[in-house]
């Protein structure tokens, strides 16, 4: 685990061309994709949200990943204006994830038109690398499955944060025409860290990573933010992460922190993760930095124990 001023300094500066939803090409050789993965930036709460935004585009500038990813809740659908430029400061390929705060204040489509997004949910080849975006921002009401559209989702969580069965079936065609290893991108999760808070319905997805995965493993890692932890887990042999956020934790039981409810990181949280295929291995670089005052203390509240002002290094093998 390296800070964000080492990151900076020990990286060269280079530029990433990429064609748009086109293959790109790995730097570090065959087989090798690198990525820069941010999430939780929350433009429109966290007072300083350019700045932290602005330090992970300025330490991807200088590692020089194949493309740059944020997993959602860039803003709370306000403050596109002021947000968006910064991220846009990035010379390479960009993708983006909706997440549900995106949607407070917008629509999908301004979100998705606003980053430049091809969808709601897409994918996209990167080397030898294949990625699906997917977007677990639906409501249920009166059995209908609805988008996410200013706040319309706050219900009761078996309810929201869902996934249609449109896309479910998507994702499984999506899957069987491709023959290249497959990482997922998602803001809510899909594992089962602190399942009150991951997708309600994430085994009908999982399903269709079994299936894809049931000759060989295809599908090797799925990539969340969502819930601001540092978490991993592996299940049937697929690694799933949970990236902490840039910005803060959220705590619901207490209000005495450096911003009310958020215990805020002093400075952004972030990673840089390396699939190298022909090793067959993942690895993420992430961020550490500390809480502003005051820290939470064992006991102030449920979980307190998987709070964590940091993104952990971690390799593992696929």
């Amino acid at each position: 685990m390296i800070t964000r001023r080492a990151f900076i300094t020990k990286m060269s500066v280079g530029l990433c061309a990429l064609a748009f939803n086109l293959s790109c090409k790995g730097k570090e050789g065959a087989g090798k994709v690198r990525f820069g993965i941010v999430t939780d930036v929350h433009q429109d709460l966290q007072p300083d949200a350019v700045r932290r935004l602005q330090q992970f585009i300025d330490a991807a500038k200088a590692w020089n990943p194949d493309f740059i990813i944020q997993l959602g809740d860039l803003s709370h659908g306000e403050g596109l204006d002021t947000i968006v430029p910064v991220w846009e400061q990035f010379p390479g390929k960009r993708y983006s994830v909706l997440g549900n705060h995106d949607m407070d204040h917008a629509t999908k489509s301004v979100i998705t038109n606003a980053l430049e997004m091809p969808g709601n949910y897409y994918s996209f080849d990167c080397g030898d690398l294949h990625c699906v975006v997917l977007d677990l921002n639906h409501v249920r009401k009166e059995g209908a499955l609805l988008d996410y559209d200013h706040g319309n989702y706050y219900v009761d969580r078996e309810n929201r944060d869902l996934i249609t069965p449109e896309e479910v079936d998507w994702l499984r065609t999506d899957l069987a025409a491709t023959d290249k290893p497959t990482v997922l991108f998602s803001h809510q999760g899909l594992d089962d860290i602190w399942s009150g808070n991951s997708c309600p319905n994430r085994e009908e997805v999982r399903a269709v990573i079994h299936e894809a995965n049931r000759n060989r493993q295809k599908v090797i890692a799925c990539f969340c933010g969502h819930h601001h932890v540092d978490a991993y887990s592996e299940i049937e042999g697929v690694h799933y992460f949970q990236i902490n956020s840039a910005a803060y934790y959220w705590c619901d039981y207490a209000n005495h922190y450096s911003s009310g409810n958020m215990i805020e990181y002093k400075d952004a949280l972030y990673a840089f993760v390396t699939v190298d295929l022909a090793n067959g291995s993942i690895q993420v670089e992430g961020v550490k930095s500390e809480f502003l005052p005051p820290a939470p203390q064992p006991g102030d509240f449920p979980n307190v124990d998987k709070v964590h002002p940091y993104v952990s290094d971690r390799q593992v093998k696929m």
